[in-house]
């Protein structure tokens, strides 16, 4: 159970430096909701007349104008007869000059009616109950503060004009024979206004200032309800721009983000290519080195024609596997997106047969190019790995069989190569990786072409690509 709160703070909000309170000179704890007291009165701003277009701007005025000059007319008029006009000493004028002073005040006090309704409205009707001012004042006050202020407010004002109107027309019935509602008559004799005739004019006086103000406030409501959507509009369309500005910068974040993976991605991929390059160099290079210093050993020691051209064939193949091998490992490690070797070209195929027929491998090979020397290396070089690795397959799945390579290459027509071999006498013992077909298929099918291969029926093996040559406005 908590408990009461302390006589020094009726709000039960502990102490400054107690435990939940603030340190000193820190500003006090917000006042709960339901101890909080009325908000002091703040009347709606009147509009400027700087801001009003010009015709509206001088209707404000001129209604400002008429209303001073109405209330200061009519304080008059009822100074006027309040004043005795028999036996008129020098307390009657000093008052009357001081009623005229008031006058002039109730007259410019119309100015402020619309920025300050309830004080303006509040003070002329005391003054019309104090004095012979009448109410007219607080009748063109009140519609003001029934549109600009709450229910309490107007009550008030509407109660205390009420009031203003009751003294005005009780003190004019009562000053007998200078009464303001009188008619004198063709007999000489005057008439009255009945005291029902007073209550149904006050009624109707105050009906029409109410009336004024109700339907002020309506119109006021009106203008505040588009005033509000506009903001409300505004405020839309500030939330969408704040959105569509919160999407960019999201997905500038989204690619900054796989931008940032794109480069981890790429620093990976290098250090692989490195790792890769180290063990090729410290591996393959170097075994290719040792077969190249055996070749050279033994062309140079032996005395057989026949060894000695076989050692030179390995020597000068190792020497052309050292060089592509150096200009592979320099791809990997500058990171190039393409091998930077030179591609072969579709006359180096001639020499691939020659050094295959060299190793003892039965070619035949028919080859007809249209403009070889135009030809994409692209091309180029799959045409020519998959013919060198179909003849490296041959030779070693099926050594002693014939091989039959067929390339035939024509701008626009495209590039079609066939290797075929018959069944071998042995199987070979060199063992392979098992990715000399894959690779020959992702080479054709990243230049959009074909590849096929499979055993044939007399127990050999055929390869078949198709390899697109598009022509272009420079060819």
């Amino acid at each position: 159970m908590n408990p009461p709160p302390s006589p020094a703070d009726p709000y039960g909000r502990p102490p400054s430096g107690a435990p939940g309170g603030q340190g000193p000179g820190a500003p006090p704890p917000p006042v709960p909701s339901y101890a909080q007291p009325n908000p002091p009165y703040r009347p709606a701003p009147a509009a400027p007349a700087s801001r009003l277009s010009p015709g509206r701007r001088f209707w404000s005025i001129a209604g400002t104008i008429g209303a001073m000059v109405v209330a200061w007319s009519c304080a008059i008029v009822g100074i006027a007869f309040a004043t005795p006009v028999d036996d008129l000493g020098d307390a009657d004028v000093a008052w009357s000059l001081l009623w005229f002073v008031v006058a002039v005040g109730v007259g410019a006090a119309m100015w402020w009616r619309t920025s300050h309704p309830v004080l303006v409205c509040l003070a002329t009707a005391a003054v019309g109950v104090v004095g012979p001012l009448g109410a007219v004042a607080p009748l063109v006050a009140l519609p003001w503060v029934i549109a600009r202020t709450d229910l309490r407010r107007s009550l008030l004002c509407g109660g205390a004009t009420a009031l203003a109107l009751a003294v005005t027309f009780w003190r004019d019935a009562t000053t007998a024979p200078q009464v303001i509602f009188s008619v004198a008559l063709e007999n000489g004799s005057t008439s009255y206004m009945s005291p029902v005739g007073y209550i149904v004019l006050g009624v109707l006086g105050l009906a029409v200032s109410v009336g004024a103000g109700l339907l002020r406030r309506l119109v006021t409501a009106n203008a505040d309800a588009d005033a509000a959507r506009q903001v409300a509009q505004r405020a839309d369309v500030a939330a969408q721009e704040a959105l569509q500005q919160a999407t960019a910068e999201a997905r500038r974040a989204d690619d900054l983000r796989a931008e940032s993976e794109a480069l981890r991605t790429e620093l990976t991929r290098q250090e692989e290519r490195d790792l890769i390059a180290r063990e090729m160099h410290d591996t393959v290079a170097h075994q290719l080195s040792l077969v190249s210093l055996e070749a050279a050993s033994l062309e140079v020691s032996s005395d057989d024609p026949g060894v000695g051209d076989a050692a030179r064939s390995m020597r000068s193949s190792a020497h052309r596997a050292l060089e592509e091998m150096r200009t592979l490992i320099k791809s990997l490690r500058d990171g190039a997106e393409e091998y930077s070797g030179a591609a072969p070209s579709l006359g180096d195929l001639a020499e691939l047969l020659d050094g295959a027929r060299e190793r003892g491998v039965d070619v035949t090979a028919t080859v007809f190019v249209t403009d070889a020397d135009a030809a994409p290396p692209a091309l180029t070089r799959a045409v020519y790995r998959v013919v060198q690795e179909s003849l490296t397959n041959a030779a070693k799945h099926a050594p002693g069989a014939r091989v039959d390579v067929n390339v035939r290459a024509r701008p626009g027509a495209g590039m079609d190569v066939v290797v075929r071999n018959g069944a071998g006498a042995t199987r070979g013992g060199v063992p392979g990786a098992g990715v000399g077909i894959p690779g020959m298929r992702e080479r054709c099918e990243a230049l959009g072409g074909s590849f096929d291969a499979a055993p044939t029926e007399d127990g050999g093996f055929r390869v078949r690509a198709h390899l697109p040559w598009v022509v272009t406005a420079e060819d």
